[in-house]
């Protein structure tokens, strides 16, 4: 038996199990920054795992800034965010709908399909501030209202929760 280029004597050396290793040890990698701060939002998944964030966690998740008006301000105002499809795919969640909390119990159920259709973000910014609790904030869920007339309803309207606390997903 010749030896082959260094990689193929490891493989030998090591088994398969090594390269199952390196790649569970690379997801582990790319998760997003848990809450080192203050926890602001909780997400449980579909196995009911939990993983606790704060701002700077979901500030290093590829912000998006809105530009809309909604029901409870005067004007377009700019909002600063994480579309909450990308955080949720960055968790691994698996569902078909996620239940969105306040920090006062006010609840209510958002579709996968249309988070994943709109650009849905959780904003932490608002007009370039941190939004304090009685801004609305610390977290605000906010539809494209202007961008997509056909979301300007009730329906929406009940789903754009402030204070929001805690994701959970279906």
């Amino acid at each position: 038996m010749t030896a082959g280029p260094p990689w193929e004597r490891l493989t030998l050396y090591l088994g398969k199990g090594f390269y199952a290793l390196l790649v569970i040890l690379l997801l582990f990698t790319v998760q997003p920054a848990r809450a080192e701060g203050p926890t602001v939002l909780t997400v449980v998944l579909h196995d009911n795992s939990q993983t606790d964030l704060d701002i700077a966690a979901l500030e290093a998740m590829e912000p998006i800034t809105l530009r809309t008006r909604t029901p409870w301000s005067e004007g377009v105002q700019t909002f600063t965010g994480v579309p909450i499809s990308r955080l949720l795919t960055s968790l691994g969640a698996q569902g078909r709908n996620v239940e969105a909390r306040a920090l006062n119990n006010y609840k209510t159920e958002l579709s996968w399909d249309e988070l994943a259709r709109y650009p849905v973000i959780i904003a932490y910014k608002r007009n370039g501030n941190y939004m304090r609790i009685r801004d609305k904030g610390p977290l605000w869920i906010i539809y494209p209202l202007d961008d997509y007339p056909e979301l300007r309803s009730l329906d929406t309207d009940s789903k754009m929760i402030w204070q929001l606390r805690r994701l959970t997903v279906r």
